[in-house]
């Protein structure tokens, strides 16, 4: 267990490389036309994946726009979605969060449905989860899901078999307050809880905490980069044990949902596009 001088430490650092450095990116172009989405994942083969919770609706599209596949439809069936709030397109999969249908959608990379993972109703109190908010996939391979209901995070096997959840009451160490969104990173799982970071690896245990000022809507992690998206302001870091953050200085003012970086393209989710921005040569 980390020190409280320790962790205070590692806030102080944040903070730090936060309001220290800045890089700045100019628009390249726009692509895509939602209704209201809530999130977007960038696929191994570079397709984006859009979940449209204005539309109940998730998108395949490529880099120019392209409308590859759709999937979804208002319903409360199995191939139904009411509010798909998260999506994550791992190596074989697209997980998708659909919040007030209580169930996480598994799709193929052509968005035919490959499965459900439904817990609301289980006898085992443990594994339940009930409007999930985010979803993510390990490493390893297992299958994270932030469980609105009780705000905690619960995690399975690829194949929907519990393992075990923490971060809500009486579970450990740390008791998460209002969390919002998850994502797996190199060796841990970090969420976003109100105005903080908080870093836990692979089973649970917590590692560290990382405070804000600012509130953020997101957290992605992409091919080694961490980005921490909030309404005006994108936050950057490499994927490491320390996390030390740069602001992104972009060009023009938009509210953002969410945000990968890769290389030197950053792609930014707005309620209605894909807005796509290049990093200014230093």
């Amino acid at each position: 267990m980390k020190s409280p001088f320790f962790l205070l430490c590692l806030i102080s650092i944040t903070t730090y490389s936060v309001f220290g450095q800045s890089t700045r990116w100019i628009r390249e172009g726009e692509i895509g036309n939602f209704r209201s989405a809530a999130s977007f994942s960038l696929s191994p083969e570079g397709y984006f994946f859009v979940a449209d919770a204005g539309a109940s609706q998730v998108l395949k599209i490529n880099k120019d726009g392209a409308v590859f596949n759709t999937a979804g439809g208002y319903g409360w069936d199995a191939s139904g979605l009411t509010t798909p709030v998260d999506i994550c397109a791992e190596a074989v999969y697209v997980l998708v969060a659909d919040e007030e249908n209580n169930k996480i959608n598994k799709y193929d990379k052509n968005l035919n449905l490959a499965g459900t993972v439904y817990k609301k109703e289980s006898l085992f109190t443990d594994e339940i989860f009930g409007y999930p908010r985010s979803v993510a996939v390990s490493t390893l391979g297992d299958l994270y899901v932030l469980d609105g209901e009780n705000n905690r995070i619960v995690y399975y096997s690829f194949f929907g078999d519990y393992k075990g959840n923490f971060g809500g009451f009486n579970s450990g160490f740390y008791t998460l307050d209002k969390p919002r969104r998850l994502t797996a990173l190199k060796n841990s799982i970090a969420v976003l809880d109100r105005r903080d970071l908080v870093i836990f690896d692979l089973f649970g245990s917590y590692i560290q905490k990382y405070s804000f000022k600012e509130k953020f809507n997101s957290v992605k992690a992409f091919e080694g980069m961490v980005t921490l998206t909030a309404d005006r302001e994108i936050l950057a870091s490499v994927d490491g044990f320390d996390l030390e953050f740069t602001r992104l200085e972009i060009d023009e003012h938009l509210y953002f949902l969410d945000s990968i970086l890769t290389g030197n393209k950053l792609y930014i989710l707005t309620e209605n596009s894909i807005v796509i921005y290049r990093k200014v040569a230093e």
